[in-house]
C-alpha cells in the first residue's frame, strides 16, 4: 500500500468532525525524533497493510467506514460557513490563504461556462482524489460557499467542490481572483468567465466565441516579483508538486517534482525562484516538467516551505511530512541539510 495508503487513511481520519486533526497528529507524530515511536509503529502497520491479508482487510473496512463518515458529513456542504462581510474583511486585510487558493485552482481547478440548451451555466470547480477530502473541506471553509460531492472516476474515488450559484460567484469568488490574479493563461479563461458573469449573460446565443491565446500573459520576472507569489506557489505545489524517495543503483534518492500542461513560463519562474539548475522537460502531451534531486535543490524546497507565509493543507502536507522523515534516514541529505523539526 506504501505512502498512498497511509496518507489516504490519515486524511480520512482528519475529515472526521471535531476530533480528526487530533487523530492525524497522533498517527504522524513529530518530525524531530530519530528514535522509534508509537507513531512509527502505527505508520509501519499502515504502510505494510497491503502485504498482509488481515491488515489489508482491516484497511479496506476502515476505508469504507471512513468514507461513509465523510459522505454523511458532507450532506450539509452547501451551507455557507463565513459571511460576505467577513470574507471581504479578510481580503482587505490581505489574507494570503486566498493567494494559496488561487495557486491551487490554477493547478487543479477550472472556470467553465457551459451551454445547456439556450441557457448558460457558470461554474468554478476542483476535483481531487478522495485522499484530499480534508483539503476540499478546508477549501470550502475558506471560501464560505460551494457544494462538496463524491463520485468514482475509472474506479478511483473522487471528491469535488463546485460553485454554481451566480451570487456566490460574484460575491465570494470574483473578489479573490481579482485581487490575486492567476499567472498562467488560465487567467484568460477567468477574465472571459468574469466578464460574461458580471454582464449577466444568460443565453448561449449571446456568449461571444472564445479561443484562448497561446501567448504568455506574464514574464518570469513579473511572476517572481509579484508580492503574493510565495503563497500562490504553496497552493500550486499542493496541486502539482510531488515529494518522493526512490532507489537508484542501490542508493536512495529524494526528489521534488512539479509540472503543468502548457506551463512553460510558470515552471520556468518556479525554477528560477527556487534556484534550481535542472533543465525543464517537455513531454509529448505538452506538459512542462521539472524534477530535482540534488542536495542543494532539496534544501531550497525545504527552506521555502519552512518560511512560506502559508502552509500545505491537504494530502501534500502528509506526503511532505513523510518525505522529511525519510530524508532523516538518507545520509547525503541529513548530513548536509538542516531538516526542520516541525511544520
Amino acid at each position: 500500500m506504501s505512502l498512498w495508503g497511509a496518507t489516504v487513511i490519515t486524511n480520512l481520519l482528519s475529515a472526521i468532525p471535531w476530533i480528526g486533526q487530533d487523530f492525524v497528529q497522533f498517527v504522524w507524530g513529530g518530525l524531530y525524533s530519530d528514535e522509534p515511536q508509537h507513531t512509527d509503529v502505527l505508520l509501519k502497520i499502515l504502510l505494510n497493510a497491503g502485504t498482509s491479508p488481515i491488515f489489508g482487510f482491516t484497511y479496506g473496512l476502515f476505508l469504507i467506514i471512513s468514507v461513509k463518515i465523510v459522505r454523511t458529513w458532507g450532506k450539509s456542504a452547501g451551507v455557507r460557513s463565513i459571511s460576505t462581510s467577513e470574507a471581504s474583511q479578510r481580503l482587505q486585510a490581505g489574507d494570503l490563504i486566498y493567494a494559496y487558493i488561487v495557486g491551487l485552482i490554477e493547478g487543479d481547478g477550472y472556470f467553465t461556462i457551459t451551454k445547456k440548451g439556450k441557457y448558460l451555466t457558470y461554474e468554478l470547480g476542483i476535483e481531487l482524489s478522495i485522499k484530499d477530502v480534508e483539503l476540499i473541506y478546508n477549501l470550502k471553509n475558506f471560501l464560505g460557499v460551494g457544494i462538496v460531492s463524491f463520485r468514482k472516476r475509472k474506479q478511483v474515488e473522487m471528491v469535488s467542490l463546485r460553485i454554481r450559484d451566480k451570487n456566490h460567484l460574484k460575491n465570494y469568488i470574483i473578489p479573490i481572483f481579482d485581487k490575486y490574479p492567476m499567472f498562467s493563461n488560465k487567467q484568460l479563461d477567468y477574465l472571459r468567465f468574469r466578464n460574461a458573469l458580471l454582464s449577466n449573460i444568460i443565453y448561449s446565443s449571446d456568449l461571444p466565441e472564445y479561443c484562448r491565446s497561446v501567448q504568455s500573459i506574464h514574464t518570469i520576472e513579473s511572476i517572481i516579483k509579484t508580492s503574493y507569489f510565495p503563497a500562490w506557489l504553496v497552493g500550486f505545489i499542493e496541486a502539482e508538486g510531488c515529494f518522493s524517495v526512490y532507489e537508484q543503483n542501490s542508493y536512495l534518492i529524494a526528489s521534488f517534482d512539479i509540472s503543468q500542461t502548457e506551463g512553460d513560463i510558470i515552471i520556468s519562474a518556479i525554477r528560477e525562484y527556487l534556484s534550481f539548475t535542472t533543465s525543464i522537460y517537455l513531454d509529448k502531451t505538452n506538459c512542462f516538467k521539472l524534477k530535482v534531486t540534488s542536495v542543494r535543490s532539496i534544501e531550497n524546497v525545504i527552506n521555502f516551505l519552512d518560511r512560506a507565509p502559508v502552509k500545505l493543507l491537504g494530502n501534500k502536507k502528509l506526503q511532505y511530512l513523510f518525505w522529511i522523515k525519510q530524508l532523516r534516514t538518507i545520509e547525503r541529505y541529513y548530513k548536509n541539510i538542516n531538516l526542520p523539526s516541525n511544520y
